[in-house]
């Protein structure tokens, strides 16, 4: 059983300032908002733009998923490599309406089905490969994000037998 002491200091579990909740909430919520930006600007992009925009859009949401990828001290590198785009998978919110991954695939069919755009480049083949490549990145990033939700499914439902089995407890 916990004492009052250790209620109190809950929040630090070292003598490192960032080894705070605090510390990495504000961090968290930092990030956090980065990626609505970005989510936002790109939709934008998307909604209202022409396939240049759309192609810059992809560089930057690829850029900083593996941004975010790297960052740490957020307790979030463990031996689960969906976790490390935790702040990604949080744009994945069906009450706001922004999925990340969805917004990636429209932004690279965009891209794709731009024909003109494509022929347009100095050396077309090089972009459709490019394309190809791009892909191969959504593929990926929804196959991590797949991975993750199984996740969850399987925290949820430990998480349901840990509160039956503190219930028998309880009730005895």
């Amino acid at each position: 059983m916990k004492n009052i002491k250790d209620y109190i200091l809950e929040g630090s579990w070292g003598y490192e300032p960032d080894q705070n909740d605090g510390t990495l909430d504000l961090r968290g919520d930092t990030w956090l908002s980065i990626c609505e930006l970005i989510y936002d600007k790109c939709n934008e992009t998307h909604n209202k733009f022409k396939t240049d925009f759309a192609w810059e859009s992809l560089g930057n949401i690829e850029f900083f998923f593996e941004v975010l990828s790297e960052t740490k001290e957020f307790g979030l590198n463990d031996e689960h490599e969906f976790n490390k785009y935790y702040y990604w998978w949080r744009l994945i919110d069906k009450k706001k309406n922004k999925n990340i991954i969805d917004l990636y695939k429209k932004l690279l069919n965009q891209c794709k089905s731009d024909k003109k755009w494509i022929e347009d480049w100095k050396e077309p083949e090089k972009m459709q490969a490019s394309l190809e490549k791009r892909e191969l990145v959504l593929q990926r990033y929804e196959q991590l994000f797949e991975e993750r939700k199984a996740y969850e499914k399987e925290i949820k439902k430990q998480q349901k037998a840990d509160v039956k089995q503190i219930e028998t407890i309880i009730i005895k």
